[in-house]
């Protein structure tokens, strides 16, 4: 701090000079205010305790929590850093004079968030009237994930009262280059028909079959550091196994036993098929 001199420095002569005239004739006015000038001039760094504002960065945090309750600052939070807290006491002069106003809600952000940008609603596609959003870039945040919604709940203490809130947008933005790869795999059904195939079965009589076989490919997809090309040729082959049922007419013959042993119901045959490699 810069020396101001004996003509303006702190002591009894000088603030008597600022004792006002029409006191200086009456003797008892003019006694109190010369004792009180002495006892002034012998406390000089209690006094400079009394500047605030030019100072802010200068003092304690628990001094600082009891001014922002005596003017008024409606959105303080006694969570904040101490910068925060000094920064957000600097600015809640301009906040209070600027109420209601764009202004006034990226000055108060900007306390805590400094890269903060509102954007009216006349500056968006289908924006409507007072409405507005908000951009808060969350690089440099170490706090929890919590914290910058407490903060937008103090946003009603200084926005206009008939403003909404359309949409919030947090940025993060990564300190080193960052390079994202991809990888997997790629996955082929393929459906084809089997031809219906006649066939003669041991038994009497001829089994026709046909229908449709399904297989499915799995391809792996090796990792790609910049795009992503899918070449090959899928084959498929192999064999189908279809399940025929038949009925087994009753044998009415005579039998060359004594007794008849008559037989009927249902066989199982398995029909194996041979399916041609499809390119």
């Amino acid at each position: 701090m810069n020396d101001p001199g004996t003509n303006h420095s702190l002591t009894a002569g000088n603030i008597l000079a600022a004792f006002p005239i029409a006191l200086q004739d009456d003797a008892s006015a003019a006694a109190l205010g010369e004792i009180t000038a002495r006892l002034l001039a012998r406390r000089p760094q209690e006094i400079d305790r009394l500047r605030i504002y030019p100072v802010v960065d200068q003092l304690p945090e628990r001094l600082l929590d009891i001014l922002a309750y005596d003017f008024k600052v409606d959105w303080w939070d006694p969570n904040y850093t101490l910068e925060e807290k000094r920064r957000t006491l600097k600015d809640s002069w301009r906040v209070h004079k600027m109420l209601g106003t764009r202004a006034a809600v990226e000055t108060a952000l900007r306390a805590i968030y400094p890269k903060t940008d509102v954007q009216e609603w006349f500056e968006y596609e289908g924006g409507r009237p007072y409405h507005f959003k908000l951009y808060i870039d969350l690089s440099n945040e170490t706090g929890s994930e919590a914290r910058p919604w407490h903060v937008l709940e103090k946003v009603n203490f200084y926005k206009s009262l008939r403003s909404h809130l359309d949409r919030l947008e947090f940025t993060i933005q990564p300190k080193d280059p960052s390079i994202l790869r991809l990888g997997g795999c790629a996955a082929a059904h393929i459906r084809f028909p089997i031809p219906e195939q006649a066939d003669t079965i041991s038994f009497q009589g001829t089994v026709r079959i046909g229908g449709g076989a399904a297989a499915m490919t799995r391809l792996p997809v090796a990792q790609q550091a910049d795009d992503i090309r899918l070449q090959g040729t899928i084959r498929a082959g192999g064999s189908a196994t279809p399940l025929v049922r038949f009925p087994v007419p009753e044998d009415t013959a005579a039998a060359p036993v004594e007794k008849a042993l008559r037989t009927g119901g249902q066989t199982v045959a398995r029909v194996i098929v041979p399916v041609p490699e499809q390119q």
